[in-house]
């Protein structure tokens, strides 16, 4: 009795141990951008306010980078207290994501301005919608963390017909209680994302097994 108890939980635990090894193996980290090979200027930021309206300074700094390993320049945003407005900075191109997508992190610097970051993506229905990323309300770097298994619908509906996920940019909102007479500096590094491989869709439901 004794030894087969002792079976019983030793094929419990060997089965455990497989679907944690499953859990950890299945998913793999991707860099997405870096800012590093691509170029960023005053045409990435869009308002809606004028024409003329004074725009946020954007930069890629090397001397201002997260504490990552790695890192060799960061997307720097100084928003002087006369642009303390509604803004949104544009990816050069869009960055397209084919796998399936369980977060992004996302190393944002605050200097506590209050304010809501957002991340701008574009579904596979067409949808563009924002994501939370963060409260600007600290003052340092932070690693964010923007699960989206549960946001964003990402599942192939037709088979071999792949969808994907696009990243557009970020929002960034300021808060009505932001000080008029302080600038916001605002950064962004390495950003990363947490995937694996679709599932496909079988072409016929009855079917439990894939060809």
């Amino acid at each position: 009795m004794i030894a087969l108890r002792n079976i019983t939980f030793l094929s419990i635990f060997l089965c455990i141990a497989h679907v944690r090894e499953a859990d950890v193996t299945i998913w793999k980290e991707i860099l997405l951008e870096n800012f590093e090979t691509q170029d960023y200027s005053q045409a990435n930021l869009r308002t809606r306010l004028e024409k003329d309206t004074i725009l946020p300074d954007l930069s890629l700094s090397g001397n201002f980078t997260a504490p990552i390993p790695g890192s060799r320049q960061a997307l720097v945003l100084r928003v002087p207290k006369a642009a303390n407005f509604p803004f949104s900075v544009y990816f050069p191109q869009p960055i397209l994501i084919k796998d399936y997508v369980k977060e992004i992190h996302i190393p944002v610097y605050s200097s506590q301005s209050i304010g809501n970051l957002t991340l701008i993506i574009e579904n596979q229905d067409f949808e563009i919608r924002q994501i939370a990323i963060t409260s600007l309300n600290y003052k340092g770097w932070k690693n964010c963390v923007v699960p989206l298994t549960h946001s964003v619908d990402q599942n192939d509906r037709v088979f071999l017909q792949g969808s994907s996920l696009k990243l557009l940019g970020f929002f960034y909102l300021p808060n009505e209680n932001n000080s008029n007479t302080q600038e916001v500096l605002l950064a962004i590094d390495d950003i990363t994302a947490i995937v694996r491989d679709k599932y496909r869709p079988l072409r016929n439901k009855e079917l439990l097994l894939e060809d």
